[in-house]
């Protein structure tokens, strides 16, 4: 992909959480330190595969890269556990700082979300997320299957598969944020062969 605006703006957005996170662990966050993590992202974006033009989810590429370059740079500071702890401060702060509204649920939304699972059937890019959807009889649900994840492409491209299931944590935080009670009984980051996203309007259920 290319580094770009996204890939300069993401850094600006998160640091300041990430960066405080490993300073409370005990981390020590020298300029050296951050160099080095950015360095390791920024050589992530450009060997990561990009998506077509205009394909919503490029974005979680881009944050995957940021969030695995800490491990990439720092394997043996950055463990799993301590990832672990990482992913929890930002879901935190994702409830801290959001607002809720009907994004997840409007019918913008929900055609956009048919319309990239159509579009991801025939998709020949590497890194894409492959779908199938189908909307509920009751006018307030939708159900969505992923066979193909791209951060789990990621994942296993960048030798830490085992990280991403972290990063699907904060799909309930964002269905929640956009009016809707997420349901899921399985995932590609931890072993099944896919993810099964059902997804409900949080007032008519």
């Amino acid at each position: 992909m290319k580094y770009g605006i996204i890939g300069a703006v993401m850094p600006l957005i998160m640091d300041g959480v990430t960066y405080k996170y490993f300073e409370n662990s005990g981390v020590r966050v020298t300029s050296e330190f951050k160099k080095k993590v950015k360095k390791e992202y920024k050589a992530m974006v450009a060997r990561t595969p990009g998506l077509a033009k205009g394909n919503s989810l490029e974005k979680n590429l881009y944050i995957g890269c940021y969030l695995l370059a800490f491990h990439k740079a720092y394997p043996d500071i950055v463990t799993e556990s301590c990832f672990e702890g990482l992913m929890k401060t930002l879901c935190d702060e994702m409830v801290k700082r959001g607002k809720e509204d009907d994004s997840a649920i409007s019918e913008k939304s929900i055609r956009e979300k048919e319309e990239l699972a159509k579009k991801s059937q025939t998709s020949k890019y590497e890194m894409d997320w492959v779908s199938t959807f189908k909307r509920g009889e009751d006018g307030n649900s939708y159900e969505f299957t992923y066979t193909k994840c791209g951060l789990c492409e990621l994942g296993r491209r960048e030798g830490c598969f085992q990280l991403i299931k972290y990063l699907c944590k904060t799909d309930y935080i964002s269905y929640d944020l956009g009016g809707a009670k997420l349901i899921r009984d399985h995932t590609i980051a931890n072993g099944d062969g896919y993810c099964d996203f059902k997804v409900y309007r949080k007032d008519k259920r």
